[in-house]
Order: C-alpha cells, then sequence, then structure tokens
C-alpha cells in the first residue's frame, strides 16, 4: 500500500485553532493507515540562521500515512476538521516511497 506525506502549513496565529484540536486529533486517531502525524517543533532552518522565513511558516505539520491510492487519500483528508474549518492554509500531499527503514513501501527498492 503507498505511503503518502502530507505537510499542514497553519496560521501564525493558532489560539482558535487549537479550540478544536480534541476533534481533530480524534479524527487523525481513528485512521487506519495513520503512520505517525504531528506539528514541528522549533529547529533550526540552515538557510535562515534558525528563524522562520516565507518559504517555511513558523506553524505546520506533518502527517505521514498509508491508503490505496492519492485520491482516497485526498478525499479523506477533506473531512479533516482542520481543513473543515479553514485552519489549513495550505496542504501538500505526496507519495512517499523510503527505500529505508520500517515504513519500505517496495522491497525491491530497498538496498542490500
Amino acid at each position: 500500500m503507498p505511503i503518502f506525506a502530507i505537510h499542514y502549513t497553519y496560521p501564525d496565529d493558532a489560539g482558535e485553532m487549537l479550540t478544536i484540536r480534541p476533534e481533530h486529533r480524534e479524527w487523525l486517531s481513528g485512521l487506519s493507515g495513520l503512520l505517525v502525524a504531528g506539528m514541528y517543533q522549533p529547529g533550526t532552518d540552515e538557510v535562515s540562521e534558525g528563524e522562520p522565513t516565507d518559504q517555511e511558516p513558523a506553524n505546520a505539520a506533518l502527517i505521514v500515512c498509508s491508503a490505496d491510492s492519492l485520491d482516497e487519500l485526498t478525499a479523506t483528508f477533506d473531512q479533516d476538521p482542520y481543513w473543515l474549518g479553514g485552519y489549513v492554509l495550505r496542504r501538500v500531499v505526496r507519495t512517499w516511497d523510503p527505500p529505508l527503514g520500517p515504513w519500505v513501501a517496495d522491497p525491491t527498492n530497498s538496498p542490500g
């Protein structure tokens, strides 16, 4: 089953969004293909010397899950309470086929 990486970008002021966080987390927890999900924590941006840039918003998250197809995954994530509430400013969904690690989608691509 294909694996997908979903990147969410949230508003700079996430206060109002956090009021529906329990509903969002409950919805995510109910996804059968969920592998991992969470907001990014402060880190280092090599280009901007640690400060967020216009290209890298301060509030964002990564969700990794499996699904039968991109269309199915997109339709499923259209039901996310954050999406329905308008709190996701940008959603990037990409097929992710890692060749290494425990989530190897296609073992024939794995070296060794």
